[in-house]
């Protein structure tokens, strides 16, 4: 048991590992990875982000800014925020092709360079663990607007084939009910009122995250 721990503690570091320098000095192939791990079907899940979106948009950890492209396209309001500069590159040529021009800030969602009360949504699509870090919460509820919407997608997908889902470790799965528990009263504790809808997107349900935030006199009615 030791033995297996160990290597799967192993083998999780190196999947971490990978995914930082994807996301760094091999950000030139993000959407060729991902269109491979997922089929093609890596932009539609992504999507469902925007569906679930209105107003003044901000999106943390935007990668090679395929979701901005999109709701430029659609003619919504978005701001992204990435911390890499390699990623912002990648977007900034991506912008600058389609002839559009959206506001990408280099920072961290830990402490986001914005006014309180900026945005209606944030979204967040294939978030590393960052997203429900307590700091990382209450920065998004600071920046939102009261009524405002955390949107978090790809979180967890569970593969679907002949109406069974099946799982794929570290890509895709589908929480526990405790770890689901957890995560919903990370999130919740920072001033949001969360819910989960599972949508079936190309050939797997896909997790969607809408959480509100409630003014402080809601939290207080709360039982």
């Amino acid at each position: 048991m030791v033995q297996t721990n160990v290597v799967n503690n192993l083998f999780v570091s190196a999947y971490a590992w990978a995914c930082e320098q994807l996301y760094h000095d091999y950000a030139w192939s993000y959407d060729w990875v991902s269109w491979g791990v997922s089929a093609g079907a890596w932009d539609v899940w992504r999507r469902l982000a925007l569906e679930a979106a209105s107003g003044r948009i901000l999106e943390l950890g935007f990668g090679t800014g395929e979701l901005i492209l999109a709701a430029r396209r659609a003619q919504q309001s978005i701001v992204g925020l990435d911390r890499s500069p390699q990623m912002h590159a990648v977007a900034q040529r991506k912008l600058h092709g389609a002839g559009l021009d959206t506001p990408l800030v280099q920072g961290n969602a830990l402490a986001l360079p914005f006014a309180t009360g900026t945005f209606d949504t944030i979204v967040a699509t294939f978030p590393a663990g960052y997203i429900v870090a307590p700091a990382a919460l209450a920065e998004c509820a600071r920046v939102l607007a009261t009524n405002g919407c955390l949107v978090i997608v790809g979180i967890w997908i569970v593969p679907q084939l002949a109406g069974h889902g099946f799982g794929l470790p570290l890509l895709y799965r589908a929480p526990g009910d405790a770890e689901l528990a957890r995560f919903v009263a990370r999130i919740d504790a920072a001033g949001f009122a969360t819910h989960l809808a599972w949508r079936r997107s190309k050939w797997a349900d896909v997790a969607v995250v809408c959480a509100r935030r409630v003014s402080a006199h809601d939290t207080q009615q709360q039982p």
